[in-house]
Protein backbone atom coordinates (compact mmCIF):
# COMPACT_ATOMS: atom_id res chain seq x y z
CA UNK A 1 0.00 0.00 0.00
CA UNK A 2 1.69 3.43 -0.71
CA UNK A 3 2.04 5.67 2.38
CA UNK A 4 -0.77 8.36 1.87
CA UNK A 5 1.14 11.71 2.89
CA UNK A 6 -1.10 14.58 4.55
CA UNK A 7 -0.69 17.68 2.08
CA UNK A 8 -0.97 20.63 3.88
CA UNK A 9 0.53 22.19 7.03
CA UNK A 10 0.59 19.45 8.96
CA UNK A 11 4.14 18.57 10.35
CA UNK A 12 5.29 14.84 9.14
CA UNK A 13 4.43 12.20 11.42
CA UNK A 14 6.84 10.30 12.88
CA UNK A 15 6.73 6.71 12.19
CA UNK A 16 8.58 3.13 13.17
CA UNK A 17 10.27 3.86 9.31
CA UNK A 18 7.94 0.95 7.96
CA UNK A 19 6.29 3.29 4.97
CA UNK A 20 3.63 0.17 4.62
CA UNK A 21 1.96 0.61 7.81
CA UNK A 22 -1.68 2.87 7.02
CA UNK A 23 -2.35 6.43 8.05
CA UNK A 24 -5.35 6.80 10.29
CA UNK A 25 -7.54 10.09 9.84
CA UNK A 26 -9.54 9.78 13.06
CA UNK A 27 -12.95 12.38 12.91
CA UNK A 28 -13.55 13.62 16.59
CA UNK A 29 -11.98 14.22 19.67
CA UNK A 30 -14.24 12.41 21.98
CA UNK A 31 -13.33 9.59 24.24
CA UNK A 32 -13.73 6.96 20.98
CA UNK A 33 -11.31 9.08 19.10
CA UNK A 34 -8.64 10.22 21.89
CA UNK A 35 -8.86 6.65 22.99
CA UNK A 36 -8.34 5.29 19.62
CA UNK A 37 -5.32 8.35 19.44
CA UNK A 38 -4.01 6.48 22.55
CA UNK A 39 -3.48 2.87 21.23
CA UNK A 40 -1.92 4.00 17.62
CA UNK A 41 0.57 6.48 19.36
CA UNK A 42 1.38 3.38 21.61
CA UNK A 43 1.46 1.38 18.56
CA UNK A 44 3.80 4.08 16.10
CA UNK A 45 0.98 3.71 13.72
CA UNK A 46 0.58 7.41 12.23
CA UNK A 47 -2.67 8.80 12.55
CA UNK A 48 -4.24 12.59 12.53
CA UNK A 49 -7.27 13.41 14.92
CA UNK A 50 -9.51 16.18 13.49
CA UNK A 51 -12.38 18.20 15.63
CA UNK A 52 -15.06 20.23 14.58
CA UNK A 53 -15.24 22.58 18.12
CA UNK A 54 -12.60 25.02 18.55
CA UNK A 55 -11.61 23.45 22.00
CA UNK A 56 -12.13 20.09 23.43
CA UNK A 57 -14.63 20.46 26.13
CA UNK A 58 -15.58 17.41 27.91
CA UNK A 59 -19.47 17.65 28.87
CA UNK A 60 -21.45 14.86 30.78
CA UNK A 61 -21.81 12.96 34.08
CA UNK A 62 -18.96 10.21 35.72
CA UNK A 63 -17.82 7.20 33.72
CA UNK A 64 -17.77 3.97 34.94
CA UNK A 65 -14.94 2.34 33.80
CA UNK A 66 -14.91 -1.55 34.24
CA UNK A 67 -12.21 -4.43 34.56
CA UNK A 68 -13.21 -5.19 30.71
CA UNK A 69 -10.85 -1.64 30.03
CA UNK A 70 -7.87 -2.71 32.46
CA UNK A 71 -6.03 -4.43 29.63
CA UNK A 72 -6.19 -1.65 27.62
CA UNK A 73 -4.85 0.70 30.43
CA UNK A 74 -2.08 -1.16 31.39
CA UNK A 75 -0.75 -1.74 27.48
CA UNK A 76 -1.28 1.84 27.36
CA UNK A 77 0.61 2.63 30.50
CA UNK A 78 -2.02 4.67 32.22
CA UNK A 79 -3.95 2.22 34.18
CA UNK A 80 -1.65 2.91 37.46
CA UNK A 81 -2.48 7.03 37.48
CA UNK A 82 -6.21 5.64 36.31
CA UNK A 83 -6.55 3.57 39.82
CA UNK A 84 -5.16 6.66 41.76
CA UNK A 85 -7.53 9.47 39.90
CA UNK A 86 -10.58 7.05 40.41
CA UNK A 87 -12.53 6.11 43.35
CA UNK A 88 -13.23 2.32 43.53
CA UNK A 89 -17.27 1.25 42.78
CA UNK A 90 -18.43 -1.86 45.10
CA UNK A 91 -21.81 -1.48 44.69
CA UNK A 92 -24.63 0.28 42.46
CA UNK A 93 -27.92 0.85 44.85
CA UNK A 94 -31.20 1.32 42.95
CA UNK A 95 -33.81 3.43 44.59
CA UNK A 96 -37.48 4.03 43.72
CA UNK A 97 -38.38 7.85 43.06
CA UNK A 98 -39.50 7.91 47.17
CA UNK A 99 -35.85 6.82 47.95
CA UNK A 100 -36.63 3.90 49.21
CA UNK A 101 -34.10 0.99 48.38
CA UNK A 102 -35.27 -1.33 45.51
CA UNK A 103 -32.43 -3.39 45.49
CA UNK A 104 -28.28 -3.22 45.20
CA UNK A 105 -25.55 -4.86 43.25
CA UNK A 106 -22.33 -5.76 44.77
CA UNK A 107 -19.31 -5.80 43.27
CA UNK A 108 -17.39 -5.53 46.51
CA UNK A 109 -15.66 -8.48 45.16
CA UNK A 110 -14.92 -7.30 41.55
CA UNK A 111 -11.24 -8.45 41.61
CA UNK A 112 -12.02 -12.15 42.19
CA UNK A 113 -15.11 -12.41 40.03
CA UNK A 114 -13.36 -10.50 37.14
CA UNK A 115 -9.67 -10.00 37.44
CA UNK A 116 -9.92 -6.38 37.92
CA UNK A 117 -12.38 -3.70 40.22
CA UNK A 118 -14.20 -1.09 38.46
CA UNK A 119 -13.66 2.19 39.17
CA UNK A 120 -15.93 5.94 38.16
CA UNK A 121 -14.04 8.87 37.79
CA UNK A 122 -15.64 11.92 36.64
CA UNK A 123 -15.89 12.92 32.55
CA UNK A 124 -12.98 15.96 32.59
CA UNK A 125 -10.80 13.62 34.62
CA UNK A 126 -10.71 10.59 32.42
CA UNK A 127 -11.00 13.15 29.25
CA UNK A 128 -7.36 14.74 30.37
CA UNK A 129 -5.75 11.31 31.55
CA UNK A 130 -6.15 9.97 27.75
CA UNK A 131 -5.48 13.34 25.64
CA UNK A 132 -2.06 13.44 27.51
CA UNK A 133 -1.17 10.75 26.30
CA UNK A 134 -1.43 12.25 22.76
CA UNK A 135 1.31 14.91 21.13
CA UNK A 136 -0.97 18.17 20.68
CA UNK A 137 0.17 17.77 17.09
CA UNK A 138 -1.59 15.13 15.98
CA UNK A 139 -4.93 16.91 17.21
CA UNK A 140 -6.76 19.61 14.78
CA UNK A 141 -9.34 21.77 16.29
CA UNK A 142 -11.75 23.98 14.43
CA UNK A 143 -11.97 21.44 11.59
CA UNK A 144 -15.56 21.00 10.49
CA UNK A 145 -15.74 17.91 7.88
CA UNK A 146 -17.60 19.07 5.02
CA UNK A 147 -17.35 15.73 2.35
CA UNK A 148 -14.99 12.64 1.94
CA UNK A 149 -13.72 10.37 -0.75
CA UNK A 150 -12.13 7.51 -1.46
CA UNK A 151 -10.36 5.55 -4.23
CA UNK A 152 -8.63 1.95 -3.94
CA UNK A 153 -5.57 3.88 -2.44
CA UNK A 154 -6.48 6.31 -0.25
CA UNK A 155 -9.22 8.47 1.29
CA UNK A 156 -9.75 12.19 1.68
CA UNK A 157 -11.41 14.60 3.75
CA UNK A 158 -12.17 17.92 3.02
CA UNK A 159 -12.91 20.82 5.85
CA UNK A 160 -14.22 23.85 6.03
CA UNK A 161 -11.45 26.16 6.11
CA UNK A 162 -10.75 24.63 2.22
CA UNK A 163 -7.90 21.99 3.31
CA UNK A 164 -7.88 18.63 2.56
CA UNK A 165 -6.14 15.68 4.28
CA UNK A 166 -5.63 12.47 2.82
CA UNK A 167 -4.48 9.22 4.42
CA UNK A 168 -5.61 5.51 4.13
CA UNK A 169 -7.89 4.48 6.68
CA UNK A 170 -10.97 6.95 7.91
CA UNK A 171 -12.36 6.41 11.33
CA UNK A 172 -15.79 8.60 12.07
CA UNK A 173 -15.07 8.87 16.02
CA UNK A 174 -18.12 12.11 16.22
CA UNK A 175 -21.17 10.34 17.20
CA UNK A 176 -24.68 9.07 16.39
CA UNK A 177 -24.95 11.65 13.59
CA UNK A 178 -21.70 11.22 12.26
CA UNK A 179 -20.58 13.40 9.49
CA UNK A 180 -18.13 9.99 8.25
CA UNK A 181 -21.19 7.92 8.52
CA UNK A 182 -23.43 10.55 6.39
CA UNK A 183 -20.84 10.61 3.68
CA UNK A 184 -20.51 6.45 3.48
CA UNK A 185 -24.19 6.40 3.65
CA UNK A 186 -24.61 8.59 0.67
CA UNK A 187 -21.80 6.65 -1.42
CA UNK A 188 -23.40 3.23 -0.51
CA UNK A 189 -27.13 4.31 -1.49
CA UNK A 190 -25.75 5.74 -4.64
CA UNK A 191 -24.71 2.39 -5.45
CA UNK A 192 -28.06 1.17 -4.66
CA UNK A 193 -26.47 -0.90 -1.45
CA UNK A 194 -27.68 0.78 1.09
CA UNK A 195 -30.56 -1.15 3.49
CA UNK A 196 -34.06 0.71 3.64
CA UNK A 197 -33.72 0.69 7.39
CA UNK A 198 -30.64 2.96 7.25
CA UNK A 199 -32.46 5.49 5.24
CA UNK A 200 -34.60 6.45 8.33
CA UNK A 201 -33.93 8.56 11.07
CA UNK A 202 -32.84 7.24 14.38
CA UNK A 203 -36.22 5.53 15.74
CA UNK A 204 -35.78 7.15 19.30
CA UNK A 205 -34.56 10.27 21.43
CA UNK A 206 -32.61 10.07 24.85
CA UNK A 207 -32.56 13.54 26.48
CA UNK A 208 -30.02 13.90 29.62
CA UNK A 209 -30.15 16.34 32.06
CA UNK A 210 -26.91 17.20 34.02
CA UNK A 211 -26.61 18.55 37.32
CA UNK A 212 -23.04 19.27 38.71
CA UNK A 213 -22.42 20.54 42.69
CA UNK A 214 -20.02 22.89 43.75
CA UNK A 215 -17.35 20.65 46.27
CA UNK A 216 -19.44 19.25 49.05
CA UNK A 217 -18.88 19.57 52.35
CA UNK A 218 -17.82 16.09 54.11
CA UNK A 219 -19.44 17.04 57.51
CA UNK A 220 -23.05 18.07 56.00
CA UNK A 221 -22.46 14.84 53.37
CA UNK A 222 -20.52 11.94 55.28
CA UNK A 223 -21.06 9.55 52.23
CA UNK A 224 -18.02 11.58 50.34
CA UNK A 225 -15.44 10.37 53.22
CA UNK A 226 -16.12 6.85 52.50
CA UNK A 227 -13.51 5.51 50.72
CA UNK A 228 -16.06 3.61 47.91
CA UNK A 229 -17.71 5.48 45.82
CA UNK A 230 -21.44 5.64 46.90
CA UNK A 231 -23.30 4.96 43.65
CA UNK A 232 -27.24 5.38 43.78
CA UNK A 233 -29.38 5.28 40.30
CA UNK A 234 -33.00 6.65 40.99
CA UNK A 235 -35.76 4.42 39.30
CA UNK A 236 -38.95 6.59 38.18
CA UNK A 237 -42.47 5.46 39.30
CA UNK A 238 -44.68 4.29 36.17
CA UNK A 239 -42.78 6.34 33.91
CA UNK A 240 -39.84 6.24 31.56
CA UNK A 241 -37.55 8.40 33.67
CA UNK A 242 -34.30 7.32 35.56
Amino acid sequence: MKYSTITNEIPPVATSGDPGRPKVLIVGAGLAGLTLGMILQKSDIPYEIFESAPTIRPVGAAMVFGPTLAPMFKQCGIYDEFVTLGKKNESINVLNSKGGKEYSVDFSDGKEMFGEDGYILTRPIIYDLIYRQIPKDRIHLGKKILSTDQDSHSVTIKCSDGLEYKGDILVGGDGAYSVVRKNMYADVKQEGNLPASDSLPLPFRTFCLLGQTQKLDVTEFPDLAKGPCQFFSTLGDDNPYT
